[in-house]
């Protein structure tokens, strides 16, 4: 019995004793793996657009329309990505505020106006495309 009682101790102690060494961050294959692009995956991080600057919010247009994230900061940075086959633009209604054009399948970029207000902008190609953009 006393030899039993031995025998699996030692095997328990040899199991911990695995799993303590394969669970240890102190493994500079792994971390060198990890750090250079391994087949580990970032299951805790959260998932951003590589080409989106962290921070930024994007204004989508999907099937002929907008899709905004909300209000924006007076002077804020907008990124518009163009999910459709046609270009479009992000034209503001009145006066010179803003116009960008976006090709299919592309980004582009532009400056909210650096006063708060609503502003209501339109696609010069396709008039019934239109949207509000709220500078808070």
């Amino acid at each position: 019995m006393k030899r039993v009682l031995t025998l699996v101790l030692s095997i328990l102690l040899a199991a911990f004793a695995l799993v303590a060494c394969g669970n240890g961050s102190d493994d500079s294959s792994a971390s060198s793996e990890s750090e250079h692009g391994g087949d580990h995956m970032m299951t805790d991080m959260p998932s951003m657009p590589m080409s989106m600057p962290a921070g930024a919010r994007e204004i989508v247009i999907s099937d002929f329309k907008y899709t905004l994230p909300g209000t924006f900061a007076p002077g804020e940075q907008v990124t518009v990505r163009n999910d459709d086959t046609a270009e479009h633009t992000v034209t503001a209604d009145t006066g010179d505020l803003f116009d960008v054009e976006v090709e299919p399948g592309a980004t582009a970029t532009f400056t909210v106006p650096g006063q708060p207000g609503t502003f209501a902008f339109h696609c010069t190609y396709h008039p019934n495309m239109v949207g509000t953009l709220e500078v808070r």
